[in-house]
């Protein structure tokens, strides 16, 4: 793929940021020698230089990147699961990491001009959506955010949001009422949609499936469109293995046809969507 690199990268730090319960989070910082597209809802795939167990990489969403002279420093959010993320937060200052980047597609910017943009994060998926919010800002686009998890150590980045947009402009739900309102994020997102009907939105939004079924649904009871940036389990992320695919409507007997999630997407147009 053009812009596309496979490549060893440093850490330049990497920090548990959250800790709750059995959950746990944390950011990476990498360094790379030279500089490469890096776009909002785009990811790598990484893991621990010289370590073959667990075999494959990993696939992250940019966070946000900034540019040396000569160097490309990039940040990941993640939450730490099974053995890939664990090894990955042992990683240290120094350490090295396969990286092959920058993968997959970005979000439709231009579509958001005259409209009011508003993004919905579930859990780590707000990563994927904070340097899309960096960039509605600078085009002085109107941008709402609604983030949601099961309690406040599930907020990934909320901080940064704030910053960004103000806290007037973050809409939290937790599920045990921690933190903004008691509940799923849909419900404080319709909310909205309902008060401000009929004005010229666009919505983006990254978590789990679940939620962004119930986002697609209410972007069609709105007539609003929706770009989704899916999450899926990846091998590859360059299209070889077929593991990422998902269903998109088509004109075929079944109705659908499948697409794969690292070459096509990982954003799609809700509508597109098979669910």
């Amino acid at each position: 793929m053009p812009g596309t690199i496979d490549t060893l990268a440093t850490v330049e730090c990497n920090d548990l940021i959250e800790s709750v319960s059995t959950r746990s989070y944390g950011q990476l910082r990498l360094r790379l020698d030279r500089q490469i597209p890096v776009l909002p809802g785009q990811f790598a795939m990484i893991k621990p230089h010289g370590h073959y167990e667990p075999l494959l990489r990993r696939a992250m969403a940019y966070y946000r990147c900034g540019l040396g002279k000569k160097s490309l420093s990039v940040d990941f959010i993640y939450q730490i699961l099974g053995r890939g993320t664990q090894m990955l937060a042992k990683l240290k200052a120094g350490d090295e990491v396969d990286f092959l980047g920058s993968l997959g597609n970005t979000f439709y910017i231009e579509a958001a001009h005259r409209h009011e943009a508003l993004l919905v994060a579930g859990g780590v998926g707000s990563a994927a959506l904070f340097m899309l919010a960096e960039e509605l800002v600078r085009c002085k686009i109107p941008t709402k955010l609604f983030i949601g998890g099961a309690g406040r150590g599930d907020l990934c980045g909320l901080g940064d949001f704030i910053s960004l947009l103000s806290s007037d402009q973050v809409i939290s739900a937790t599920m045990d009422g921690s933190y903004g309102e008691k509940g799923f994020v849909t419900v404080p997102f319709e909310k909205h949609l309902q008060s401000r009907r009929g004005e010229p939105m666009i919505i983006y939004a990254c978590g789990p499936d679940p939620m962004l079924h119930r986002v697609s649904q209410i972007a069609d009871q709105f007539a609003v469109p929706a770009q989704l940036s899916l999450e899926s389990p990846m091998a590859c992320g360059f299209g070889i293995c077929v593991g990422c695919a998902v269903a998109v409507k088509a004109e075929s007997p079944v109705g659908f046809i499948y697409k794969k999630v690292c070459t096509d997407g990982p954003v799609f147009w809700s509508n597109e969507l098979h669910w």
